[in-house]
């Protein structure tokens, strides 16, 4: 039918481009996404070590919207693509810990309300050594 097409079509489309949405993107803003769709983890690096590692995850029709907040908040870090149980999504990793020390945890820094805060706080409690911030790289 007409609307099973438009819906298939409108499915695979985002409604701004990178750079439009680039443009449009703030602090608050990314605080509420990061609250619904990040995560505080940790991952092992080539000598086995758990490492701190903040990921941002979504279905890949918003790739270019992952790439827009890698851009606002400078992060030389790659958006992948990665394909899990038929779903494909990208992905935003963030493991440098220069990064993760002057960027990330300065915008969300007693700013994250409900859950994720007590996730945010049980992960800095976890590494300390991220608790010394140099503040936010403009």
């Amino acid at each position: 039918t007409r609307v099973s097409e438009l819906y298939d079509y409108i499915r695979k489309e985002t409604y701004y481009s990178r750079k439009e949405i680039r443009s449009l993107i703030s602090d608050d803003y990314l605080r509420g996404l990061i609250e619904g769709e990040g995560c505080f983890g940790n991952q092992r690096d080539n000598y086995g070590r758990q490492i701190p590692s903040f990921i941002l995850k979504m279905h890949v029709r918003d790739k270019e919207m992952v790439e827009a907040i890698r851009d606002y908040l400078k992060l030389p870090d790659k958006v992948h693509e990665y394909q899990h149980h038929g779903r494909h999504y990208a992905l935003l990793q963030v493991r440098d810990t220069g990064s993760l020390k002057n960027i990330i945890i300065p915008l969300l820094r007693g700013k994250l309300l409900g859950h994720k805060g007590t996730q945010f706080k049980a992960w800095l409690e976890k590494y300390p050594y991220l608790n010394s911030l140099h503040g936010r790289v403009s």
